[in-house]
């Protein structure tokens, strides 16, 4: 994925039909992902995960570090930039989409959940809303983003904090459900994210 892509589109209500997408690469995505979250999530190695990931349709950018243990859900629908993080045990819910900028931070045990269910409905049924965040977002420890958000570029979401809403550019928040507190230095947001670590 390149640098200049851009974040993808939300539609009005925020809510998406399921993805139409052929069997072939709807097969591939599901036996990619079971066979990832079997095991080959916890394998030591950034290059092998990362390219199983590829290999089941995942859009991953360069020199991005997914750390041991992150659970993934429909990896076709998830596209992740250039310099990114993402940490130990996060479950990326990608049912939805998911796009993630350039030199984010998603620290460990992160959840982002791409769908729910409308619980007014005697059929239960799945309701898919795609999740975006843009560069030089973090997502600190334990932070849930609810389906149909946008974390703005530069926002930060504090640990444990459960976000329902839209965060704008360079807002930090924090607490259940996410409120702003402050506002971050737009001119901190230039640094160059490349954590790899050797065996995680």
């Amino acid at each position: 994925m390149s640098s200049t892509s851009q974040p993808r589109a939300l539609s009005a209500d925020r809510t998406i039909s399921e993805p139409n997408v052929g069997f072939t690469q709807r097969l591939r995505a599901y036996l990619g992902a079971a066979f990832f979250n079997l095991g080959l999530n916890g394998f030591p190695s950034h290059c092998l995960r990362i390219g199983f990931l590829r290999l089941a349709g995942m859009k991953i950018g360069r020199k991005v570090g997914l750390l041991r243990g992150t659970r993934v859900m429909r990896p076709d629908q998830i596209q992740i930039g250039n310099n990114c993080i993402i940490g130990f045990d996060c479950f990326l819910g990608g049912e939805a989409g998911i796009t993630i900028g350039n030199n984010v931070n998603i620290s460990s045990f992160c959840v982002l959940l791409g769908g729910d269910h409308n619980l007014d409905q005697a059929t239960f049924h799945n309701q898919l809303k795609p999740i975006v965040i843009e560069d030089y977002a973090w997502i600190a420890t334990r932070a849930t983003i609810a389906g149909g958000v946008r974390i703005g570029k530069g926002a930060v979401v504090g640990t444990g904090a459960v976000v329902t809403r839209d965060v704008p550019p360079f807002a930090v928040v924090v607490g259940v459900p996410a409120k702003k507190i402050r506002e971050r230095n737009p001119e901190a947001c230039t640094y160059e994210l490349n954590y790899r670590p050797f065996l995680f």
